[in-house]
């Protein structure tokens, strides 16, 4: 389980996608982006502990995240409030967290806004200087609470030494596999880069 912190998904959910199709090893595989898993969190909401702006980058959320859980590593006296500079009508891409619900999600395009070293040099898109530690405590105890509920799901239908029926999913040969699911370096493991790629491998 990979738990995710605010960009570059696509690349880890490819990662899945390419490692499972290419090797077919049986076993749960999963990420999460914490952040949008509890979405909800992160929503402006009329109580003295909730954000006051929506989560978009560096911003009051990330801010107020950093200050309860790294204080020393921010400064707070750098922080400024800026916006982005959209290059085309909006309300078609979605902010950070989505909580419009919009038909894009903001990493589906590149062109539609300004670069951030044109727009943001700072390195910021929001309102930093509203954050504060009480704000992110809601948003951390819900991801802690449900990452908990994801590994303990796991672990009870598939305890340490279990996986998955090897017939449900994989097309390889159950008998052909039975060297891979050992422990590694046990008497007769097999690493999984010795498996054969199943489709179509590109090289450089």
């Amino acid at each position: 389980m990979w738990v995710n912190n605010h960009g570059q998904l696509w690349v880890l959910e490819s990662a899945i996608q390419e490692f499972c199709k290419r090797y077919q090893l049986p076993g749960i595989y999963r990420v999460i982006d914490w952040h949008r898993a509890i979405r909800e969190f992160f929503i402006p909401i009329d109580r003295e502990d909730s954000l006051s702006t929506d989560f978009i980058h560096a911003d009051e959320a990330e801010a107020s995240v950093a200050q309860l859980l790294f204080p020393e590593m921010l400064d707070m006296k750098y922080a400024v409030d800026t916006e982005g500079d959209s290059l085309l009508p909006g309300g078609h891409f979605d902010t950070s967290v989505d909580p419009y619900h919009r038909p894009q999600g903001w990493q589906q395009g590149e062109g539609q806004s300004a670069i951030e070293r044109s727009a943001v040099p700072e390195g910021i898109v929001g309102c930093p200087t509203r954050a504060s530690a009480e704000k992110a405590k809601r948003p951390i105890a819900a991801i802690l609470k449900y990452l908990t509920l994801v590994h303990d799901e796991i672990m009870e239908n598939y305890p340490a030494g279990k996986i998955p029926p090897v017939k449900k999913i994989s097309l390889r040969d159950p008998k052909e596999m039975e060297p891979f699911l050992k422990e590694p370096m046990s008497k007769g493991w097999k690493s999984v880069f010795e498996l054969p790629y199943i489709g179509q491998i590109n090289s450089l």
